[in-house]
């Protein structure tokens, strides 16, 4: 895939060429995103630019001696496409098109606005987690145990990248709170102090508990770090596009923003409590 790419990115040098996208007038073009088990090729569907990229594909399995699986491959557009730029990318790859492309590491690669339906996931993989034990025999201080290696287990990934709706953070801290309330899982029990005061950290009386919505804050900061810590082609990228120096506290979202973007603005004050 090395070969490929750096002959990917040969490609968008040349003038009017078609291959490769652009987020900003000020970033550079790049042609594609290499994913450990599949990749992101990015075109215009203009006939010239498909006919150039359908080439480059077909040298590199002339050269590698590696076949494209078409089966397994698609297609998807930007809403600025046509029906006709569609039909005639298609005839020209022989791949069917779709109007989203699953998911990455359990977040859509292309992420519209935020459903709660979105994220229903997280919720279930909470459900089949923590549910599944009988708490008769387990003690409190292991049902903690349970509860702190679920958040753990959170895919980072999710968490980093999106702002959770207050629905989901509250029905994934409604199942762990069940949990360590119930007495069977009939008898669900009567919790004898408030959950706030549970996930106080232990040096406040707590019990070193953290709710969902603190954990994915925490992550977002994280992601935030990178942008001026970090070095890579995404830190680059969004450098370039949004201006990022002394102003980042600052900046106001805008209808356009990326729902990224927009999660990470919205965690600026709680970015600037670990700033020194």
């Amino acid at each position: 895939m090395e070969v490929l790419t750096r002959t990917l990115c040969k490609a968008t040098v040349r003038q009017k060429c078609g291959i490769g996208v652009k987020i900003s007038p000020k970033t550079s073009r790049f042609p594609c995103l290499v994913f450990a088990y599949y990749s992101l090729l990015f075109c215009r569907t203009n006939l010239e630019s498909c006919r150039e990229l359908s080439s480059v594909l077909s040298n590199f399995c002339l050269n590698s001696g590696q076949l494209i699986n078409f089966h397994k491959s698609s297609l998807t557009f930007s809403s600025n496409a046509s029906a006709h730029d569609k039909q005639m990318v298609s005839s020209i790859f022989n791949i069917t098109h779709q109007d989203n492309l699953d998911k990455h590491l359990g977040c859509p690669v292309f992420q519209c606005r935020q459903k709660t339906e979105t994220f229903l996931e997280l919720v279930n993989i909470t459900t089949e987690k923590l549910q599944i034990w009988k708490t008769r025999h387990i003690s409190k201080a292991g049902r903690v145990a349970l509860i702190q290696a679920n958040v753990e287990s959170m895919p980072a990934h999710t968490l980093q990248c999106f702002q959770l709706p207050r629905d989901t953070n509250q029905q994934i801290d409604k199942i762990s709170r069940d949990l360590f309330s119930k007495k069977s899982n009939k008898n669900k029990g009567l919790p004898t102090i408030s959950w706030y005061k549970i996930c106080r950290p232990n040096k406040a009386g707590g019990l070193g508990l953290r709710k969902m919505e603190a954990v994915n804050s925490a992550s977002v900061s994280k992601l935030t770090w990178k942008l001026f810590y970090n070095q890579g082609l995404w830190v680059e990228q969004m450098q370039a596009k949004y201006q990022l120096d002394e102003v980042f506290f600052v900046i106001k979202p805008k209808k356009m923003d990326s729902w990224v973007w927009k999660c990470i603005l919205k965690d600026q004050q709680q970015f600037r409590k670990g700033v020194r």
